[in-house]
């Protein structure tokens, strides 16, 4: 049944199958052996760097989208839709906010609310729990509806809801100062938009009995890496 069974009688299957593969496939020569190895690997790696530089082929029709149709993207270098593309992107980068908060000035913080400062930085007795409580803002009274302004130059990092159904403002203005404003109804402002001092975050709204405090007020924390600032000694 095995091709040269007479010679390869009293062999083990493995040998006998080995020996076999010799004669029949490469005639009894290591040499044709290493050979087919060698064309087997050589192409399948051309057919995989073809595979590979089809799908890497960018494709020549590709066109993107400006202010008015589609151009192509590959025009003459100089042409107008190119430098109208180019413009395009400019004026995109210039309207994209950007993050890093301009340098902060302390001695130029604005207040944020005209009111009473209810509350201060550290101990304070609170009405509303009838006790001395240790306060890491500032509480100050005003109406629903009042303007609360930022009180230095920053950058707003946060947006967000806060107690009874209020709004939550944060911004960074540099050089590790921080500050945050919570109870407000509207806000007008976004992540990431850049504000001068003085600017009009939003309005005020129902913020009562909390943080300690029994009046409507504004709740503003001021912070420097991370510590607590009194910024009632920086009011104008």
């Amino acid at each position: 049944m095995w091709p040269f069974e007479d010679t390869l009688r009293g062999q083990d299957p493995i040998r006998k199958f080995r020996e076999w593969l010799k004669k029949w496939l490469f005639g009894g020569n290591r040499l044709y052996a290493v050979i087919t190895i060698v064309l087997v690997a050589a192409v399948s790696l051309l057919s995989a760097y073809g595979f590979y530089v089809w799908q890497n082929t960018p494709n020549t029709g590709e066109v993107v989208t400006i202010n008015k149709g589609t151009l192509p993207t590959n025009c003459p270098q100089g042409q107008p839709p190119c430098r109208q593309n180019n413009n395009n992107q400019a004026a995109q980068n210039q309207t994209r906010p950007s993050l890093a908060p301009v340098e902060a000035k302390p001695e130029e913080m604005v207040k944020p609310v005209m009111g009473p400062v209810l509350t201060s930085v550290g101990m304070t007795f609170s009405k509303v729990f009838a006790d001395y409580r240790y306060n890491t803002g500032v509480a100050l009274g005003a109406k629903p509806g009042a303007e609360v302004k930022v009180i230095m130059p920053g950058t707003v990092t946060l947006v967000a809801s806060g107690e009874q159904g209020t709004r939550q403002v944060n911004i960074d203005h540099g050089n590790g100062w921080q500050s945050s404003y919570s109870g407000l109804d509207q806000v007008q402002v976004k992540a990431g938009q850049k504000l001068a001092a003085g600017a009009v975050l939003g309005t005020l709204g129902q913020y009562q009995r909390t943080d300690g405090v029994l009046e409507n007020h504004l709740y503003l924390k001021v912070t420097r890496y991370g510590k607590p600032i009194d910024p009632n000694i920086y009011w104008k």
